[in-house]
């Protein structure tokens, strides 16, 4: 294609010749055989024919740029003439960068191919990617020579635009081109033309100081309009507001300052900032400018949009000169900008001394002070210059300015400490500045030293002043606990050298250990733990150390302290140890730290009320709430096995269960001889419960649900109920009392329901009595009874012995269950608790014989028996509640209470669809017997729905009084019912039991493994305390590798858990699976990052103390060294 031009590189790329037309460019070759200037013999290309083979285009490896960009003329025009289709367009075609030949030849001035281009068709006005033209670029690289040679459309030429609005005009004015220029004005070129930013030629030529160029300029507009175009220019702005006198003045071009004035160009025209052209010349500390604008009547007091004067910009500058030239015209000495600076305040802040010395040799006032009530020496010890403070204290008058504070009672002495200012403050000291002066904090420029780590300034301050070293503020901190609060550990070394109390008490009543561990200062702490101070301080709450490090979760504090032998157990004044403050506080590495201390069991060993329910928590239940792999943590730390082989016979575990089973463990500040401490136990030197224990609480109910199994199983703790720990104390609740009770009250039970099931079966209904004793059943109950005696009706054998027994089994699990109210109280309440008094009161009411007939018949009334009838179907019921405490069944019992909540959630919209069909069908077919009523009307449609639709019946009855006299609209409805009722509805319910199953099964090990939990705590629970406590122990050993011959024991051992030795090793010794171990990867590499952050901390402040090291070399041999930002830039 023509537009696809090969765009070279200047030089050839290629070591064959191409053909003569590759990538739609014409390529030619011939010898370069140009003159020196580019220009082209008379008569050399007349035609090709007297040109050589090898001056062909079969031969030139040359595009047409690049002959533009060398000047080869003899090369441009063979190109241009081998060009035989679109010629215009491939002469002006544009390379990689955008730029034409003719702009190549413009730039390079040759003018020779600038000539050919032109003759052929290049485009004059063409633009490159700046929109650049070819007159842009002879304009601004000074080509005289093309741009004479390539005016035939000059004037519009010269309206050409580049991106940033700039002309012809404007770049030869940039550039100081002054022929340029000339021909440009010859060419009658727009001189007020304006670019984006408003810069006019007039605008360029001042900002660069050719004074030659302004001239012509002006000359140009005199010839123009006269004075009139002369005044516009003069006065022209750009987007700054800026004049040329203003650029002019900036830069520090004198002559054109003089030329602009000399055309009457306006000294008080404020720019966009306000800056006047006497604050550019005060700040560019030209005397010349600044003599002439005044000498034009510039205002010496005009303001910028700071309200500063010329000499506020002179004095900030330091251009001494320029102030006292300033100050002999009378300049205001006094007038403050917009922060209440003077002049001799600014130069005070900037540090210049020599025009500090100076405005006070002139009479300024040195008690001047800003709108925050700063000195002189304020700002100037605040900016650290030293030399100028020197000069200020070299007037004995302004040395009082050093003990005057601002409106913070802050001193000179005070910042320059602050800032850790060295000279400054030895300057001030020196000179007689008060060292013990206050703020209004009551602190000392000792305490802001040591509070902002400045060590150097601490150690000259103590040097002059030992005594200050225990100077309180206003919160009675001293300069230590400052120190010791903000980690500066070398400043507390200094500190304590010169005698700091490292036992003083703030107003909070903490030592600066305290202020230390509060912040996770840990090389402090350990500073101040080896200058003796005291470890276990409390305060006003009795909080400790180590309680504000493990509540701020500064593990490092924390094993510092333990390590120093900080008690773990002392409480604070809410009763809280440090572990009970890290859990709360969600601390898990401060919880951690504490747990791998020595004294890890003490920790352990507390107890407070729960805020939100009252009850005892401990930290055990506190970590398996809220830190459930701290928890598992404790768990390993309560097995110790032998040292034998996971795989020997002897191998052995001993089980610690004093933190999981701990209801007989008094904790508590009232049961301790010492209120600060944790320690002491109700177990015997045997591990078993001391006689003097008792129980935390009377509430059996309260005993179960703040169980730690049960918070365990409450808040869902699978992987804590399957620890071989948790399994080994359910075996020892079931091996010792668990399973003799339980079996014990399920034989009860199920003796009681045999008999109760006996008596149903042999005893007869009362409507058999009435048939054996051949009396009417409207007959009296009291007279059929007596005729079944004169019958000589008698009860079974079997019914009259079971009627005391069930009779005494039922007054037996009566009184069991008013046992169980007064332990639980209200608690007792419940849907299981009210079927089992249902199933016993009427099983008493049914056996009762309240005549004297129904003791020798066993004739039972009516009522009896509904109520017989009642007690048999819950005493059943009953007994699949209690086989819900068998794991391996009640895993279906639990499915089944989960399907039966469901469909009760689901049952009102389910009534309501019964209804709605009910009624419609009673409406239509009352006719039939089963609609007769609206009530049976119902109970027939709920019939229907598990298929008893009996359609012939209904649709088809061979009874005329049941014929149906709708049977459209009964159809209709019968169909809508199938579908509803019979396909959506149940189809609904299938899947909702579906969905139930699957949630069951899915947590089928957790639901196992509560079922093993709630029944060792049931069992539990009605156990007699006198015999519950004899089995209480605090440590176990088990030997799981020696089994047992009895299939019972085997039984119960499989029932109570995995208690296996590989189950052991494996929690003593666990295994991670690719979730764990990419967590702990992450937590390493979250650590390693962190060292590393604070690695990286230490080398800055490292090299950040180099580098005022070497300064300070470097001054004190008068080395001069100026800094590069060479490797600023290297990323």
């Amino acid at each position: 294609m023509d537009g696809d031009l090969s765009h070279g590189t200047y030089k050839s790329v290629v070591s064959v010749p191409p053909p003569a037309k590759q990538n739609g460019m014409e390529m030619t070759n011939l010898l370069d055989n140009r003159s020196e200037n580019g220009g082209i013999p008379d008569g050399e290309f007349d035609s090709e024919a007297h040109i050589r083979r090898s001056e062909t285009t079969d031969m030139l490896n040359l595009t047409l740029h690049q002959s533009a960009r060398n000047g080869d003329a003899r090369s441009t025009e063979i190109l241009v003439r081998n060009i035989t289709s679109n010629k215009r367009k491939k002469v002006n075609q544009r390379d990689e960068e955008g730029v034409t030949p003719l702009h190549y030849a413009a730039r390079y001035n040759h003018l020779a191919v600038v000539k050919i281009l032109v003759e052929n068709e290049a485009y004059v006005h063409a633009t490159d990617e700046d929109l650049l033209t070819p007159l842009h670029y002879a304009a601004r690289y000074k080509r005289e020579r093309q741009r004479r040679g390539s005016d035939a459309n000059l004037e519009d030429q010269d309206q050409a635009e580049d991106k940033q609005g700039m002309r012809a005009l404007h770049m030869a004015a940039t550039h100081n081109q002054v022929e340029i220029i000339e021909l440009l004005i010859e060419s009658n070129a727009e001189l007020r033309c304006k670019d984006n930013e408003d810069l006019t030629p007039l605008h360029c030529a001042a900002g660069e100081g050719n004074i030659i160029i302004v001239q012509k300029l002006f000359e140009a507009a005199a010839k123009q309009d006269g004075w009139v175009t002369i005044s516009n220019m003069v006065t022209d702005r750009d987007c700054d507001q800026n004049t040329c006198l203003h650029l002019a003045v900036e830069n520090g071009h004198f002559d054109v300052v003089k030329a602009c004035l000399e055309k009457r160009a306006d000294v008080n025209t404020p720019s966009a900032n306000y800056m006047h052209p006497l604050h550019l010349a005060a700040k560019a500390g030209d005397l010349n400018c600044v003599r002439i604008l005044i000498e034009h009547k510039a205002r010496i007091d005009a303001l910028n949009d700071e309200m500063a004067t010329p000499l506020h910009i002179a004095a900030a500058h330091n251009h001494k000169e320029v102030v006292e030239f300033l100050v002999e015209r009378r300049a205001p000495l006094e007038k403050k900008d917009k922060d209440n600076y003077t002049p001799l305040l600014m130069a005070a802040y900037t540090g210049n001394a020599d025009v500090l010395d100076l405005l006070l040799k002139k009479g300024a006032d040195y008690e001047a002070v800003d709108k925050n009530d700063k000195t002189a020496i304020y700002l100037a010890a605040e900016e650290d210059k030293v030399d100028a403070i020197k000069v200020m204290l070299s007037y004995p008058q302004v040395r009082k300015l050093m003990d005057i504070g601002d409106r913070y009672d802050n001193h000179p002495l005070h910042v320059a400490a602050q800032d850790g200012y060295l000279a400054v403050v030895k300057a001030l000291l020196d000179s007689g500045a008060d060292l013990d002066c206050k703020n209004e904090e009551e602190q000392t420029p000792l305490h802001l030293a040591a509070k902002f780590g400045r060590t150097n300034v601490v150690k000259e301050i103590v040097l002059r002043d030992k005594s200050s070293v225990n100077d309180e503020d206003e919160n009675s901190d001293t300069p230590l606990h400052l120190a010791a609060m903000n980690g500066h550990n070398k400043v507390a070394q200094v500190l304590i050298k010169c005698s700091a109390d490292v036992a003083a008490r703030n107003g909070s009543m903490w030592t600066p250990l305290d202020c230390a561990a509060s912040k996770g200062r840990v090389k402090v702490s350990q500073t101040l733990i080896d200058a003796d101070a005291p470890i276990d301080p409390m305060d006003k709450t009795k909080t400790t150390p180590l309680h504000l490090a493990a509540k701020n979760g500064h593990d490092n504090v924390v094993v510092c302290l333990l390590e120093n032998h900080a008690n773990v157990a002392q409480r604070d004044s809410d009763g809280h140890n440090c572990l009970d403050l890290a859990i709360d506080n969600n601390k898990e590495e401060a919880a951690m730290a504490i747990l791998n201390s020595e004294t890890w069991e003490d920790a352990m060993r507390n107890e407070t009320p729960d805020i939100g329910t009252g009850c005892r928590t401990t930290p055990m239940r506190k970590l398996i709430k809220k830190m459930p792999d701290v928890a598992e943590h404790v768990f390993l730390k309560c097995m110790q096995a032998n040292h034998r082989n996971p795989e020997h016979r002897d191998y052995k575990v001993t089980f610690n269960y004093e933190f999981l089973d701990d209801t007989y463990s008094d904790w508590s500040e009232a049961g301790r001889s010492d209120p600060g401490s944790g320690t002491g136990s109700v177990y015997n030197e045997d591990f078993s419960l001391a006689k003097s224990a008792k129980a935390y609480t009377t509430d059996s109910s309260e005993l179960k649900k703040n169980h730690p199994l049960m918070i365990m199983v409450t808040s869902k703790r699978e992987d804590l109920l399957a620890h071989p720990l948790v399994s080994a104390l359910l075996r020892h609740k079931w091996n010792s009392f668990g399973r003799v009770f339980y079996y014990l009250n399920f034989i009860i039970y199920a003796i009681f329901l045999v008999f109760l099931t006996g008596y149903i079966l042999t005893t007869d209904p009362p409507f058999k009595f009435y048939e054996k004793a051949n009396v009417s059943s409207s007959t009296a109950e009291s007279v059929a009874c007596d005729a079944a005696v004169a019958a000589n009706i008698t009860q079974d054998l079997f019914a009259k012995i079971g009627k005391y027994v069930i009779m005494g089994l039922a007054a037996w699990n009566l009184l069991r269950e008013l046992l169980q109210i007064y332990q639980a109280k209200l608690n007792y309440l419940g849907v299981e608790n009210l079927m089992e008094w249902i199933t016993y009161v009427a099983a008493l009411l049914l056996v009762i014989d309240f005549e004297t007939c129904q003791r020798d018949t066993g004739f039972r009334f009516n009522w009896q028996w509904s109520l017989g009838a009642m007690s048999i179907f819950l005493a059943w019921i009953d007994l699949v509640l209690f086989l819900q405490k068998f794991p391996r069944f009640g895993i279906y019992v639990v499915m089944f209470k989960d399907i039966l909540n469901t469909f009760l959630s689901f049952f009102l919209v389910f009534v309501l669809f019964i209804v709605a069909f009910g009624f419609g069908f009673y409406a239509l077919l009352q006719n039939q017997d089963p609609f007769a009523t609206p009530w049976e009307a119902l109970i027939k449609t709920t019939v229907m729905m598990i298929g008893e639709f009996e359609y012939e019946t209904i649709f088809y009855s061979d009874v005329s009084a049941h014929k149906d006299y709708h049977p459209e609209m009964t159809f209709i409805m019968f169909v809508v019912f199938l579908i509803i009722m019979s396909i959506i509805l149940m189809n609904l319910l299938v899947g909702l039991a579906v969905d139930d199953i699957k949630a069951v099964q899915e947590k089928a090990a957790l639901r196992r493994m509560a079922m093993q939990v709630d029944l060792a705590l049931d069992v539990e629970k009605v156990v007699p305390e006198f015999i519950r406590r004899r089995f209480v122990v605090k440590c176990e050993k088990i030997a799981p590798n020696k089994g047992t011959l009895n299939p019972l024991k085997r039984l119960a051992a499989a029932e109570s858990g995995d208690l296996s030795s590989e189950s052991i090793s494996k929690a003593l010794n666990p295994d991670l699976d690719e979730i764990e171990k990419v967590q702990e990867a992450q937590e390493k590499l979250q650590k390693d990052v962190t060292k590393m952050k604070m690695h990286i901390k230490e080398i800055r402040a490292q090299n950040s103390r180099l580098e005022g090291m070497l300064t300070s070399l470097l001054k004190s041999q008068d080395i001069a060294f100026d800094d590069e930002d060479f490797h600023d830039n290297l990323e």
